[in-house]
This record gives C-alpha cells, structure tokens and sequence, in this order.
C-alpha cells in the first residue's frame, strides 16, 4: 500500500462527524471488559450456594436477582399441584427483551458553550444512566443518549492543529467557521477523506491507510461508538466460557474497503478480527491496510463469494466468535440513496441538492434489494444456524420504526435475549441491535 489515491477521490464522513472539529485528547485507559465480567462472576460466586432465580432462569436480566420473583406458574396450577392433582404444563418463557440506558459522563454542548449535566446518576461502573423519555415506536430507544461514549476520544471539537502535526496536508483544507475556530469543508470529498487519514494516524497508530476511489469512508466518531457499547455488552453478559479465544474473536459482517471496525477494535481492545465482504477490489484493498499496519497482523480477511448467505462459508467449523458486527446497506434503491444525498448536501451548503455523495460508497455497500429491513431480516434467520458458534450477534439500525418487527422475528427464532442500545453523533441519533440464543 506504497500508493494512494488522490484527495479528490471520492470519500467519506462527513455529516455524520461533528461539523465543527474535535479535541484529540489522549485516549483514556483501556478498558478490559473481560475483567469486568470476571469481577463481576467473582463476586456473585462469593453468595449463597443455592442458585438464585436469574440463574434458574436462562433470560433473566441482571438485576431480576434483586427482586423477589414471581412464580411462572398460575395460581390455579400450583393449588392442584397442592391439592395432589396432575400438574399442567408450564407455558414457555418469553425471551428477554431489554432497552439499554445509554451512558455519556459529556453533557451536550449548545453553541459552543457547555450546556446543562445530564439529567441522570452514575452506576457502579462509571456510567451515566439517564432518564427515560417516550418515543413514537413502543420498542424505539426510549432513553435518548447525549453525546459520545465516555470512552470514545472523539468528543468536542477536533485539534486541528495536532491533527496537521501528524498529516501535514491537512493544512490545505483547513478554512474558518463564523466563530473564528478551525474546521474544514464536510461536504468536501478531499477534505473528508484527509481529515479521516489524520484521525487514524493520530488516535489508531495505523500510519498506511487508503481507500480507492468512490468507496465509502466512513464516520469514525460513530464507528467508535458502536466498538465501545459492543465492550460494554460483552462485559455485562459474559459469552467467554465457551470459548479459548485470547483475545476475543469479532467478526464484521461487510468489512468493506476501510477495514474501521477492526482498526477501531483492535487498537482500543486488543480483539482479533475477521472481516468479510463480498466485493473483490474491497477484498484486496483490507488485505493491503493489514499488511500495510503491523499492528493489525491478527486480522483476517475472508471473501464471500455467495451473496445470499452473510454467516456460510465465513463461520467455519471449530470457530467461535465473541460477537459478530455489521453496518448494513440502509436503503432499497439507488434514488432513495441520492435524495438523502441531495437532503444531506442542502443542509452542508444551503443549495440545490447534489447527488454527489461526500463520504462516497459504492452501490453494494449503499443499497440492496429491500434495504436494511430485507437485509436484516436474512441477518437474523440465518443466525440461528450458527446459535453456539457466536455469543452475540449484532447490528446496527438506522430506522427505529424496524425494531418492532425484528424483535417478532427473533423470538420467532428462538432467541434468549434482545437488547437495544442507543447511541448519539451530534444530531443523529442511531442504535444496535443485538441477540443471541
């Protein structure tokens, strides 16, 4: 990966990073969810011997064990049981279905000035736990998040002047906001492409990095996100013991060209990556950034040649992953991916909407046949064939209307439990979905 493309290659980010720059802070300590987890079982085996209900019961949540249970058997049936009389069978428990409290310790920021702390308390852990606020979708993230993860170093405004230290070429692209603070042009291609090779030069340590023209580059401040809450999910709900994998194994659905999530994982956490995709200049250009990046060495790189099935042929036997991730094709249809295009490029630049898309993306990793719903939905069903070779599997949801209907699905799939975790990138509001058997 001695060459790269030019600036002007089409590329990524953009509306989606903070459109003011942000302050390139040392990243914090790293957080081992494993050991969390570990603490955690340590303590819970200090208790009585006698197994709680939460343990009698594979989809009680956390915190079930604080309160008293109720018996999952009707009245009736337990006075005939009393009474000596045959006892009936005991409906099936429904899996678990729980939406997680997002956490931030940054309140939000108005106008540059330091807005008002989060309406919440800390949990043991560090976490901020917000109030919940309704929402129009009965199963949509009801707790609305503020902010990045408290782990992720992309809050605030970015550094520009340590970012051009580390890529000099930056400096090209730097212009002045009406507040007189440094920033660039996000509906720039170039300028978005450069402003992504600074930040993972400065925060990843990966010094190669490029894309080939037109192929998605993509948001890091909201990549990161999805790493950290999957760390959170992964320290809370310990899928470790059926496995010897040292350091945890993820699997990325869709690597794509830019290889983010597993720069992102394997720098913050330490985790082994396999990503797999099913475009073949996509294939060539992950294997160059690895090969390019010492510190990626464990990652792998596999090629699905298969487009109907996302886990055949990439799960293979004797494998076990921590959790899989993906960051699926949202829309149905080249025009429905160029009107937000035009909605996105009249909010940068207040004009007539261009279809040009700034942080690039080919079709396959824009659109697919029935979009994110279709996509998802295949997701799931196929995941159940694979229910003890993965500890949770994951997604992320752009539409929170979909949620409804992905949980019918995976309790019709058997699935133990289904969790949703919110999260925030200035104005845009996301969320994954995770579930597992």
């Amino acid at each position: 990966m001695k060459s790269k493309p030019p600036h002007s290659a089409s590329t990524d980010t953009d509306a989606d990073l903070p459109s003011a720059s942000a302050s390139v802070e040392s990243p914090s300590a790293t957080f081992n969810p494993w050991a969390a987890a570990a603490a955690k079982h340590k303590d819970s085996d200090s208790q009585s011997e006698e197994p709680s209900s939460s343990e009698s019961s594979p989809t009680s949540s956390p915190q079930s064990s604080l309160k008293p249970q109720a018996s999952s058997v009707p009245k009736s049936e337990r006075v005939n049981k009393a009474r000596g009389e045959g006892e009936k069978p005991v409906n099936r428990a429904k899996p678990v279905y729980k939406e997680r409290s997002a956490s931030s310790d940054r309140a939000a920021r108005s106008m540059g000035e330091r807005g008002a702390k989060p309406s919440g308390k800390r949990s043991a852990d560090g976490k901020w736990v917000f109030e919940k606020k309704s929402d129009k979708s009965p199963y949509a993230s009801s707790t609305k998040p503020i902010g990045l993860h408290p782990r992720n170093p992309h809050s605030g405004r970015y550094d520009m002047t340590l970012l051009v230290e580390v890529l000099p070429d930056l400096a090209d692209f730097l212009q002045l906001n009406p507040s007189g603070e440094q920033t660039i042009d996000f509906s720039n291609n170039a300028a978005v492409l450069c402003l992504n090779t600074a930040l993972l030069r400065h925060y990843y340590k990966v010094e190669d990095w490029s894309i080939p023209k037109g192929y998605l580059c993509p948001p890091i401040p909201g990549r990161a996100d999805y790493i950290h809450y999957l760390a959170d999910l992964l320290a809370e709900h310990d899928v470790s013991k059926h496995s010897t994998n040292e350091p945890p194994r993820i699997l990325d659905i869709g690597t794509g060209a830019n290889l983010i999530y597993p720069i992102i994982g394997t720098h913050a956490y330490g985790w082994q990556f396999t990503g797999t995709e099913t475009d073949g200049t996509a294939v060539r250009n992950a294997h160059a950034i690895v090969e390019a990046n010492p510190s990626l060495s464990k990652t792998e790189i596999l090629m699905q040649r298969n487009s109907e099935f996302l886990f055949k042929n990439m799960i293979r036997s004797g494998d076990y992953f921590e959790a899989t991730m993906c960051n699926p094709p949202f829309f149905s249809s080249q025009r429905e991916a160029e009107n937000q295009a035009a909605r996105k490029w009249k909010n940068l630049k207040g004009e007539k909407g261009s279809v040009t898309r700034n942080f690039g993306g080919k079709s396959n990793e824009l659109w697919c046949e029935g979009g994110e719903l279709a996509f998802l939905k295949r997701m799931m069903r196929e995941s159940v064939n694979y229910a003890d070779q993965v500890g949770w599997f994951t997604s992320l949801v752009s539409d929170g209307d979909h949620l409804p209907l992905f949980k019918k699905v995976l309790q019709q799939q058997g699935a133990k439990q289904i969790e949703i975790t919110p999260m925030a990138q200035g104005q845009k509001v996301s969320r994954f979905i995770a579930w597992r058997y």
